[in-house]
């Protein structure tokens, strides 16, 4: 991976990793970061009929792709660890940090937040209530589906304009792809598959722990995905500039 960036990819990959493993296991089945997933998923779920089970899976591509292109329109052509990159990742985070605090209030017994996305069960007496509570509960459940897309939408911007070998740490199986073909076909390039293989752990961990903080401290779950970007934008003040060309 060139010009230092193998702390930064790493972490943006973790928090790939991180962010899918979360909204698939407490938004929904939805993954917001992988969108070839959640396409299959929309078609699974028409094939079945349901196609309220894919509303949630519409939100993220269309988050998903709104934060891609305001990101590239915010961007241009830098490349590089840029200040405006870092601002990128600097909305990454906040948006990141938003979904992770409502996804803790949520968490707190006895909260209207926790009222409204777990509304008690009808008892005959309360129906418009009840109602309402999931109304407010499927709208905020939408609304940490798309804040989560559109921040996978700005980091695919951003790797992509990192210039590393990996392309988007959102979209693993074209790196993958590349990778093996120059690994088997002499002179097309530098494999990179250690940095490959590193990306794909990171990717794998950030899951593993996140599904971990989902069973066992959920409240916790969303601050993998928002260590893997601190980390990211901190590494990425120690980033060497690229070498300049031969005179």
């Amino acid at each position: 991976m060139l010009h230092g960036n193998r702390v930064s990819v790493l972490s943006l990959a973790l928090t790939s990793g991180a962010v899918d493993a979360f909204t698939f296991l407490a938004l929904g089945q939805v993954f917001t970061s992988n969108m070839t997933g959640n396409l299959v998923l929309l078609g699974v779920s028409a094939g079945h009929g349901r196609l309220a089970d894919a509303v949630g899976s519409v939100v993220a591509l269309i988050a998903f792709t709104c934060g891609l292109g305001a990101a590239f329109r915010f961007l241009g052509r830098l490349t590089g660890w840029s200040a405006r990159i870092r601002v990128a990742v600097g909305v990454e985070l906040v948006l990141l940090a938003g979904l992770a605090a409502v996804w803790a209030l949520a968490q707190i017994p006895g909260s209207v937040l926790a009222q409204a996305m777990n509304p008690a069960p009808a008892d005959g007496s309360q129906p418009a209530m009840q109602d309402a509570g999931q109304a407010v509960a499927e709208g905020v459940r939408l609304a940490m589906i798309a804040a989560a897309a559109v921040a996978m939408g700005v980091q695919s911007a951003v790797t992509h304009r990192l210039h590393t070998f990996v392309g988007s740490t959102t979209f693993i199986t074209g790196a993958l792809t590349s990778s093996l073909f120059r690994h088997l076909t002499p002179g097309t390039g530098e494999p990179h598959l250690a940095g490959l293989i590193a990306v794909l752990l990171a990717l794998a961990g950030g899951a593993a722990v996140t599904t971990l903080c989902v069973w066992l401290l959920p409240a916790a779950a969303p601050v993998i995905a928002l260590a893997g970007v601190a980390t990211a934008l901190v590494s990425s003040a120690f980033v060497r500039p690229p070498p300049a060309p031969p005179p």
